[in-house]
């Protein structure tokens, strides 16, 4: 089963499916399918990426659910909703934050009681490569941190529990 994302570019909705991680990436976005290549970036905000043997050199920063990203003379802001947290989300399931991905825990920016507003950045994690912000979906309050920094973990792990503010 491929892993799908909704990006929003321009205000229109993009679905972007993982087909494959091995033995290239390939993704299909919109229904065209893409083989991409990733050489090592000399900082956590570049990257260099090659998309069926074109390269690309691409800056990103990450704020809340938007990514910023500068490619060429263009600058683009796409919104996304990750689809396990959107599908927690229109289940109810809003308390527990997991990992779409295994990888590994480069910093964490709450803790235990703390209050939380929607789109604070939680967790950075590590992942194929790529660093990803963990934000609050919501307003709420950090009830458990289950993973703590350079901890590894698996697809489905529990990373933040956290409730609503009383």
């Amino acid at each position: 089963m491929a892993m799908s994302f909704t990006f929003t570019l321009d205000g229109e909705d993009h679905e972007i499916s993982i087909l494959a991680r091995r033995p290239d990436l390939s993704l299909s976005i919109d229904g065209l399918a893409y083989k991409v290549s990733q050489a090592p970036a000399p900082d956590e905000n570049r990257v260099s990426l090659t998309v069926d043997g074109r390269n690309y050199q691409i800056w990103r920063t990450w704020e809340g659910d938007r990514i910023h990203l500068r490619m060429g003379a263009r600058t683009f802001s796409v919104g996304y909703e990750d689809a396990i947290l959107a599908a927690q989300h229109h289940a109810g399931g809003d308390d527990i934050l997991r990992a779409d991905v295994p990888g590994v825990v480069v910093t964490v920016h709450c803790e235990e009681g703390g209050n939380v507003s929607s789109g604070d950045i939680l967790m950075v994690i590590e992942s194929m490569k790529m660093q990803v912000n963990i934000v609050a979906h919501r307003d709420g309050i950090i009830e458990t941190v289950h993973v703590g920094i350079n901890e590894s973990f698996e697809k489905g792990t529990e990373l933040i529990s956290m409730h609503a503010e009383s």
